[in-house]
């Protein structure tokens, strides 16, 4: 266990090499860490269920992909924002003699086009002098099919891992090929293009499952009709200069992007699309 923030900044220091973007992105991730660890010892440890960013960076490695936030969804529970609010609070007053506390700064409603309804909660972090801000998403709603898995999640600092609930491969790849097909050109999160690049490159999954899952999140989401002309989309994304210049954009701002290209990675997206529809 970190014992201090000296010890902290050293660990970090060493696994960086000094690069300051990177200990940024470290530091954020021992903070998102703690406040998972909370979640897996509180009550609701079988309500919240880990997806997104957070779970691409555990599957993949942080040095490969790095995210800004801790996203999940929640099941048997109906939220209001105040309801939420008060569980997270719950969660993050744990105390586990890790020297870290939280503090809730604020919450919002959010609502992104084709995604569910949530609430985003900021966060300030604390370990002696240092302070970290996090971000905490909530959704409901969400199709995870065929259900949640419980995942070992491993911690960066430390030789052991905490159980968490997750999304599954194929639904955290279902919601990403859904996204990229209904929003076509409109689509300049270039995360989702690069997620599907290296989950399909180094982990296993089911075709099968991955198809039903997303039909029933383009079903979920109302965009069923629209999957029949993936092929056409997905192209007309491949030769877009809006999109490549994005995907350039996105290299330049992202540390963790190495070893590929905007071609190498859309064609991914094709390959597996057509490998889900041609099934």
């Amino acid at each position: 266990m970190i014992t201090s923030s000296r010890q902290l900044k050293d660990k970090i220091n060493n696994l960086t090499g000094g690069d300051s973007k990177k200990s940024q992105v470290y530091l954020r991730n021992f903070f998102m860490e703690r406040f998972l660890e909370r979640v897996s010892r509180s009550d609701y440890k079988n309500n919240f269920i880990v997806k997104g960013g957070i779970l691409v960076s555990s599957l993949v490695g942080l040095d490969t992909r790095a995210t800004m936030d801790i996203d999940t969804t929640v099941k048997s529970l109906t939220l209001s924002e105040t309801e939420a609010r008060n569980i997270v609070e719950n969660i993050m007053s744990a105390d586990l003699a890790d020297g870290v506390t939280f503090k809730m700064v604020n919450s919002a409603l959010i609502m992104e086009e084709h995604d569910y309804p949530g609430i985003r909660f900021s966060i300030d972090g604390y370990f002696e002098k240092i302070r970290q801000a996090i971000k905490i998403d909530l959704s409901t709603g969400d199709a995870i099919t065929p259900r949640a898995i419980e995942y070992k999640y491993f911690l960066m600092f430390e030789d052991r891992y905490i159980s968490l609930l997750t999304y599954n491969i194929e639904t955290l790849l279902a919601e990403k090929l859904e996204t990229m097909i209904a929003r076509s050109t409109a689509n300049t999160r270039m995360r989702d293009f690069y997620d599907i690049f290296l989950i399909t490159g180094g982990n296993d999954y089911s075709i099968e499952v991955l198809h039903e899952a997303v039909i029933k999140t383009a079903t979920k989401r109302g965009t069923l009709d629209v999957l029949k002309d993936y092929k056409q989309i997905l192209v007309d994304v491949k030769e877009s200069e809006i999109m490549r210049k994005a995907w350039t954009n996105f290299e330049k701002q992202s540390f963790f992007v190495k070893d590929t290209n905007w071609d190498k990675v859309i064609d991914s997206c094709i390959n597996l699309a057509d490998e889900v529809f041609n099934n």
